[in-house]
């Protein structure tokens, strides 16, 4: 078994995804758009200088790895910190997969196996074992986990706002959160995220942030200015599973998608929808405000995978699926 695996990784296929630089495009934009990293990308295309890319120039953006399994084969996209990653297997017909102490379903479309797995923000970075169980048969393949790279910054609050995230109510507040969002349903076929509002990204997803005296912690996810009273819209569609005022996230909204993919629309000035209805994507979900622990108008959208954090941004190209 060992030696097989061992001959499937030495032999590893990659399929490199393309990407066409726009006037005005930076390493880091395309990295973001494709959920990878600048230093993968330099490597992956040979640049001695990041900085420098023209218009027009051809980059290979990503690349999915194949492993031999005694009885089929698996693709994914090698995991960054922070992002999901996809995973398909082929060969069998159910199975489920474990990761940095997690379990995970796999599920069946046509002949094959799909996943999503997420990485935490905070998971180290480097070689981690991926347990797959495949009807009955156990296969264990490593995986190298790369550093998201993620920026540092300092968050000046008013005493009013360090009462809030002092407030022993917090930890049962994020509990909830994640307690809303389901672990069932399918995969969501084709998901593409919309855009929620027209507006600025000012803080991206994995920034580390210290709150001023008391801790530090990253950003959850991705900040977009725009005025008070915005329409801000759901990115997919799905069911509402959380619509309620919470201490720190404000007037909140959760919205499930299926597979355990949720997205949460925090900071708002008044929802839209309530509790178990249906929404399509681009449809209001609420206005967009500055309510709970924010020091501005603006909306914080989440992505959580099976309750963790990860990068929204990677979804608005699709599914990260090999």
């Amino acid at each position: 078994m060992r030696r097989l695996l061992a001959f499937g990784l030495l032999l590893a296929l990659a399929w490199a995804q393309t990407h066409v630089v726009a006037p005005g495009e930076t390493l880091f934009a395309i990295a973001r758009r494709y959920g990878t990293t600048v230093e993968e990308l330099a490597r992956l295309n040979g640049l001695k200088d990041p900085g420098r890319i023209r218009p027009g120039q051809v980059l290979r953006v990503r690349r999915a790895v194949e492993v031999a399994l005694p009885r089929g084969r698996a693709l994914y996209l090698p995991p960054v910190q922070g992002r999901a990653f996809g995973l398909v297997v082929e060969g069998y017909r159910e199975g489920q997969a474990e990761f940095l102490g997690a379990t995970y379903p796999l599920f069946p479309q046509g002949a094959r196996l799909l996943g999503l797995l997420p990485v935490g923000a905070l998971a180290e970075p480097g070689v981690h074992p991926l347990r797959l169980l495949l009807d009955g048969e156990r296969v264990e393949v490593p995986l190298r986990v790369a550093p998201g790279g993620y920026p540092q910054e300092t968050l000046r609050l008013s005493p009013a706002l360090e009462a809030l995230l002092k407030d022993p109510g917090l930890k049962a507040e994020r509990e909830k959160v994640v307690a809303a969002c389901p672990k069932e349903g399918a995969l969501p076929s084709g998901l593409a995220f919309r855009l929620p509002l027209s507006g600025r990204i000012t803080s991206p997803f994995g920034v580390r942030r210290r709150y001023g005296d008391l801790f530090t912690s990253y950003h959850e996810g991705l900040d977009y200015a725009a005025l008070e009273g915005t329409p801000v819209r759901a990115v997919a569609g799905g069911v509402v599973v959380l619509s309620e005022r919470l201490k720190v996230r404000g007037e909140a909204v959760v919205v499930a998608h299926g597979a355990g993919l949720c997205t949460g629309y925090w900071h708002l000035k008044e929802r839209r929808v309530r509790l178990g209805e249906r929404v399509q994507a681009g449809q209001v979900v609420g206005l967009l405000g500055s309510t709970g622990l924010s020091t501005g108008p603006h909306l914080h959208l989440e992505a959580r995978l099976f309750g963790v954090p990860v990068d929204p941004a990677p979804f608005f190209a699709g599914l990260p699926l090999p």
